[in-house]
C-alpha cells in the first residue's frame, strides 16, 4: 500500500509482529522498527513509561513525539482501558492529511466519539475515561500552546524520527522545553541511547537513565525529573565525555 500526501509520500510496512508501519518518504525512515511495530511502542514507552502503573495511581497526561501510524495511542488504550483514572493522551503530527488517516482507521476509529477538527488540532475520546488530542503542524511551535494553557506532562514518548532525519526534535533547547512542561515525577523514554542526545537531556535537566534496548538494538533511555532516579555512574560519564550535547547550533 502506498498513498500520497501534500508533505510526503508513504509506503506500507509490514514489522515481524505482523502490524504495519509506514516508511516516510519526506524523512527517508520508518515509523517504527521492522522487528515489530506494536511491540516495540508497548516496550518502549507503555511499558518503558509504566504508563499502567501511574494511571492506578491517578490521573494522567501523556505527550507523544511523532503520532506515526497511531500505535502510541492504540497501544496505551488497550493497556488502559480498565482502569477508572482519567488518561489525557496528547501527541504531535507535522502532516494533517497522515492524521486523518490514522484515524480513519478501522483499529482507532471504531472507538472514537466526540471528535472535533480544525487547523490546530484533532480531538476525540476513545471512552469516557480516555481522550485524545492531536497537535497539527511542527511540534517545535505546537507543543507551546500546552505551555499557554499550563498542562503539565507525566509521561513523554520521544518517538520522533532519528535525530539525523528530523534534528529539530532531538536538541538540548527541544529537550528544555519538554522539561518545562513536566511534572514534579515525570517520565520520558526514547529508543536513542546516543552520547550527544543523552547530554543533550542532562544539559536539559532530565535526569539520564539506560533502558535495555528493543529488538536489536543494546541500549535506549529513559529520562526523569526526580533526583532520586539519579544514575551517577552514568552521569559522570556523559559529563566526562568529548562528545558535545546536541543543540541547536548543530543542526
Amino acid at each position: 500500500m502506498k498513498f500520497k500526501t501534500k508533505f510526503s509520500e508513504y509506503q506500507a510496512v509490514t514489522t515481524d509482529d505482523g502490524y504495519i508501519t509506514l516508511h516516510s518518504g519526506h524523512f527517508d525512515e520508518n515509523c517504527h522498527s521492522t522487528a515489530g511495530a506494536l511491540e516495540e511502542t508497548l516496550y518502549n514507552y507503555v511499558e518503558g513509561c509504566s504508563v499502567l502503573e501511574r494511571a492506578q495511581a491517578s490521573n494522567i497526561t501523556i505527550l507523544e513525539i511523532g503520532l506515526g501510524v497511531g500505535l502510541g495511542i492504540l497501544a496505551t488504550f488497550e493497556s488502559t482501558k480498565e482502569i477508572a483514572n482519567k488518561i489525557k493522551f496528547i501527541t504531535t503530527e507535522i502532516d494533517p492529511e497522515l492524521a486523518n488517516w490514522v484515524i480513519s482507521q478501522a483499529s482507532i476509529g471504531k472507538h472514537i466519539s466526540n471528535l472535533e477538527k480544525n487547523k490546530e488540532f484533532i480531538s476525540f475520546n476513545l471512552s469516557e475515561n480516555f481522550q485524545v488530542k492531536v497537535l497539527l503542524g511542527d511540534a517545535r511551535e505546537t507543543i507551546k500552546k500546552l505551555d499557554l494553557e499550563d498542562i503539565k506532562i507525566d509521561c513523554i514518548f520521544q518517538d520522533a524520527f532519528s535525530p539525523t532525519k528530523n534534528p529539530t526534535l532531538w536538541t538540548k533547547e527541544w529537550f528544555r522545553n519538554l522539561r518545562s512542561l513536566c511534572n514534579k515525577d515525570s517520565v520520558m523514554t526514547t529508543y536513542s541511547a546516543s552520547v550527544k542526545i543523552r547530554k543533550a537531556m542532562l544539559e536539559a535537566g532530565f535526569i539520564v537513565t539506560n533502558m535495555k534496548g528493543f529488538g536489536n538494538k543494546r541500549n535506549a533511555t529513559r529520562a526523569y525529573t526526580l533526583e532520586s532516579y539519579r544514575d551517577e555512574k552514568l552521569e559522570k560519564e556523559l559529563i566526562r565525555s568529548k562528545t558535545p550535547a546536541f543543540s541547536d547550533k548543530d543542526i
